[in-house]
């Protein structure tokens, strides 16, 4: 991004969080996508997740607050792909890290990116941590794309066993299944995600591991192909059932020490700023993306999400 772009960005940022809905989310799309959201009958792969934001379901919340999913994840396929959780909290202070293990993972539930990998607690300073960790539980971050799903999560913080080779995280897995509908079979690509906190690579592949024909824009490939991993078609297996009752949803999986492990849930990644080369995939990908959606929250309800209550039913018993 150029000087004056970044310049001109931070001068208009605070009169475009000042917009009402109708406009942000135009705005937001325009200047991502080059063209208008057609919200009152989405097609793109593009559209669909920007009516996600606009008119969530309440089922996204559930899905998206990294606390409450364990129960269904658990309930879904088994409660061995869950990273270890030591101790879930509403508010933290520095007494609160005696309890926990030397090394752990900090994280808050209802954003994404308030994550902190701690390798050794006697490096840190409590005080600070607890600071940060309330911090967290206090921001608005998850509001800046207007993500409303994440309004509704009680902001929580969960300590986790911390996933690391060598003082490194693994490998993202993030698998994006998409559910036509009743009788199709699913789609799925791959997103392989290496060198997170140092060098961000991804490369996009499809569920038989060949390369996907389509790339992701403004991302880092790393020029080489990975091998097919081990445990392949297990996490297919994993991803395809828990986004089961969706038309669409990203399945964040790790793989560590010959273990799936489940990271979060995704209901609308990059916030809606997912751009495809060549574009035709976004209405391809669209196609595949099983509409319509769950219930929405509110009253500010186009035609399509009054009429979008079929699949609830399934959905929420599968929920619970």
């Amino acid at each position: 991004m150029t000087r004056k772009l970044k310049a001109f960005r931070e001068q208009v940022s605070p009169l475009v969080m000042a917009l009402p809905d109708c406009a942000f989310y135009q705005y937001k799309y325009l200047m991502t996508h080059g063209r208008p959201c057609r919200f009152e009958r989405p097609r793109r792969f593009s559209e669909k997740i920007f009516h996600r934001m606009r008119y969530p379901s309440p089922l996204f919340s559930r899905l998206a607050d990294k606390v409450e999913v364990r129960g269904y994840v658990a309930n879904a396929v088994g409660s061995q792909y869950l990273v270890p959780a030591y101790l879930i909290a509403e508010e933290v202070g520095p007494e609160t890290f005696d309890t926990l293990p030397g090394s752990f993972v900090m994280k808050a539930n209802h954003s994404f990116g308030q994550l902190r990998i701690v390798l050794d607690k006697r490096d840190e300073d409590p005080v600070v941590l607890a600071q940060l960790a309330n911090q967290w539980m206090a921001s608005e971050f998850p509001m800046r794309m207007r993500e409303k799903h994440y309004r509704y999560i009680r902001p929580r913080i969960i300590f986790e066993h911390a996933l690391l080779t060598d003082g490194r995280p693994p490998a993202d897995f993030k698998f994006n299944v998409f559910n036509p509908g009743p009788g199709q079979k699913p789609y799925v690509f791959i997103q392989h995600m290496q060198g997170r906190f140092e060098h961000l690579t991804q490369d996009l592949y499809l569920e038989d591991w060949r390369p996907a024909p389509f790339q992701l824009l403004h991302q880092k490939t790393s020029g080489c192909a990975a091998p097919r991993p081990e445990k392949l078609d297990e996490m297919l297996h994993v991803a395809r059932k828990l986004a089961e009752p969706l038309g669409y949803m990203r399945v964040d999986l790790y793989l560590h020490q010959g273990r799936i492990y489940v990271g979060e849930l995704t209901l609308t990644p990059g916030a809606g700023r997912y751009v495809f080369e060549p574009k035709g995939w976004d209405e391809a990908l669209g196609a595949k993306f099983g509409w319509p959606e769950p219930g929405p929250y509110g009253e500010d309800v186009p035609p399509n999400g009054r009429n979008a209550t079929a699949p609830a039913t399934h959905v929420a018993s599968t929920l619970d």
